[in-house]
Parts: C-alpha cells; sequence; structure tokens
C-alpha cells in the first residue's frame, strides 16, 4: 500500500526485542533498513542487517552508534556535533534524521530551533541531514489528522526557504499514519515507520485492524497448573478457577485477551493468572491456554529473557514473501 503512494516503509522491530528469528526474517526482504531504539541489541546483527537508531544516543553511546549504524534520529544539537566529531575520528560519514516535535511532546526539537540546527548541520563535514521526522501518539493520544499533513508542508516550505536545504526524507510518524495515508495524500511525507502495524496488525491512531494483516503473528501461551472452586468475593457466588502459569513479571496483563472468549481474566500476581472458566468444563491441569497481546504485553513479554519461544513457518506467507520479493525487485529493475 505504502510503495503504491510512493512512501518508503522502515520496519521498526523495538517490540520483538531483537529476536534473532524474527530478525533473520528481515535479511531476506528488500527493505533499505531496519530501525531500533536499542545499541545493544543493534550489536547483535551488525554487519547483517542496516539498522536506523530511532532513539537519541547518550555521550557514552556515541561511538557505538557511529561504528554500527550509518542513520540515527538525533534531537540535542551537543549530541549531533559529538557524532561530528566521531564521525570524522572514524572517518565515516553518519547520516540523520532530525525529530521535530510536532504534537507528540515526547521529544524533538521545538520548530523554532530547526532553522539554527539545519544550519549548523549543513556546516559539519561528517554529519549529513538526510531530512526531518515527526512522531504521532507516542506518548499524548493525538492522532495525525489532514491539517497536520498541510501545516507540515508549509512549516517544510518555509524551512527549506530559509536554509537552502532541500530534504531527501521525511520520516512523517509510525504505524498511527496508516490510517490517514489509505484515503489522504500525506503531501511531503515519503517514508513511515511501522512497527506496531506489522506484529499486531492494528494502526495506532484508532486501535483498528488493518486489511490483510494478521492479529495473531504472536501470541502469549501458558500452561494451566491448577483448578479450583473459588468464590467471587463481589458476588458471592461459586465460579471455577484455574491458574495459568506466567503472571505480572512476565507480561502486561492488563493488555491480553483470552482466545477462548468464554473465559475472562479475573486477577493476577507476578507469576500467576487467575482465569473464570465459566461455563466451560473441557479444560484440564496441563492444558494450553492462548492470548492474544496489546502492544504493551507483547513487548514487555518479548523483553522477558525466561518466557521460552517457539515458532512456527506457514507456508502460505512463505509464498507470499517470495511474491512480495519478486514484485519489489521487478519493480527496481523496471526503474533502471
Amino acid at each position: 500500500m505504502l510503495d503504491e503512494r510512493g512512501i518508503n516503509m522502515v520496519p521498526v522491530l523495538k517490540c520483538v526485542a531483537g529476536d534473532s528469528q524474527i530478525a533473520k526474517l528481515f535479511e531476506t526482504l528488500p527493505f533499505q533498513c531496519i530501525a531500533e531504539s536499542r545499541l545493544n541489541i543493534i550489536s547483535e546483527h551488525y554487519g547483517t542487517l542496516n539498522y536506523v537508531m530511532i532513539k537519541g544516543a547518550t555521550p557514552s553511546e556515541i561511538s557505538t552508534l557511529v561504528s554500527q549504524t550509518s542513520m540515527s534520529i538525533q534531537t540535542d544539537i551537543n549530541v549531533i556535533r559529538r557524532i561530528n566529531l566521531e564521525a570524522k575520528k572514524q572517518n565515516k560519514r553518519h547520516q540523520i534524521l532530525l525529530m521535530v516535535d510536532w504534537k507528540d511532546g515526547r521529544e524533538g526539537l521545538l520548530t523554532y530551533e530547526a532553522v539554527d540546527y539545519i544550519n549548523e548541520v549543513m556546516r559539519m563535514d561528517h554529519v549529513f541531514l538526510k531530512g526531518l521526522a515527526f512522531n504521532f501518539m507516542c506518548y499524548r493520544a493525538m492522532p495525525p489528522t489532514e491539517e497536520d499533513i498541510s501545516y507540515i508542508e508549509h512549516f517544510l516550505n518555509s524551512v527549506e526557504q530559509e536554509t537552502g536545504f532541500i530534504f531527501t526524507t521525511i520520516s512523517g510518524g509510525n504505524s498511527s499514519m496508516l490510517t490517514l495515508a489509505m484515503y489522504h495524500d500525506l503531501g511531503p511525507i515519503n517514508e513511515l515507520r511501522i512497527g506496531e502495524a506489522l506484529f499486531r496488525g492494528y494502526e495506532t491512531a484508532h486501535n483498528q485492524r488493518l486489511p490483510f494483516l494478521y492479529d495473531d503473528a504472536i501470541e502469549l501461551v501458558g500452561h494451566i497448573i491448577e483448578i479450583k472452586p473459588r468464590l467471587n468475593l463481589s458476588t458471592h457466588q461459586p465460579y471455577m478457577q484455574a491458574l495459568v502459569d506466567f503472571g505480572n513479571l512476565d507480561t502486561v496483563v492488563t493488555e491480553i485477551t483470552p482466545v477462548d472468549s468464554k473465559v475472562k481474566i479475573v486477577g493476577s500476581t507476578s507469576d500467576l493468572l487467575l482465569i473464570d472458566l465459566d461455563e466451560t468444563h473441557g479444560y484440564q491441569i496441563g492444558d494450553v491456554m492462548t492470548f492474544k497481546l496489546g502492544y504493551a504485553a507483547l513487548a514487555h513479554s518479548m523483553h522477558a529473557p525466561h518466557l521460552s519461544k517457539r515458532y512456527l513457518n506457514d507456508t502460505g506467507i512463505d509464498l507470499m514473501l517470495e511474491n512480495l520479493n519478486s514484485t519489489k525487485e521487478n519493480k527496481i529493475l523496471n526503474r533502471y
């Protein structure tokens, strides 16, 4: 969909915690780069994937940042100066996107700082300014709108006129921009950083399912270790309760949903999940229960090193990927 609109897609892998099996899939897919927010995870896959760091660096990380990534998103001019010095030391050129705080309020330079930042970066000899980046729905629940696209375009035109710098990349946001991209021209935006939609099948502005994507690509599975009658202290009614062998240490319980709609979560502790089996009678000790994951639950569980992972290959999906690769390769060849 994005390719048809002339928008480059940068897959963001941070919610899967740099999982090596998932990262290997992207080695065979025709993406220019992969985004990550932790340098230690980038280091694990250094040399096999072209990573862009999408979180600002601390001074202690700059040497590793320059040596193991070709591009990063930055927000502080003092850090950018250090990156330039380190890149000169390593005889490298480091590309950056300047993050502009549009309305999310989490990070980024203020709009009135943009011209001064750009003018200074343009004078640097080992840092190359590739473009600007914007964020939506990371901190404030304020989705992007058609007006944002119009205002961003006016902002970019003003900055380009004042600095004389023509941006090659406008990285206009994340999965929250996808619904808007389906029905509205994104104007100067020619790149989106997509993470949650890839692994959950949802856009993040309105938490709506995206067509043709899976919402169960990653699931959390637990085992029942106890089934006993218990009393609901609110209703004073008895019910049959199952204990599942994971809890708050393993995931964000408020963001998981049982695949079996006949059961419901009634509580949790650090290492156990309490399930009301309601009218179901088929469960036994040792049976598995499967849960769908919200974003926080997915990221929490993928970052939990003690949880074991099981990988299932779907031949149908493999065929789809082969077709995607051949289609994109043909498009690239046709362009030249």
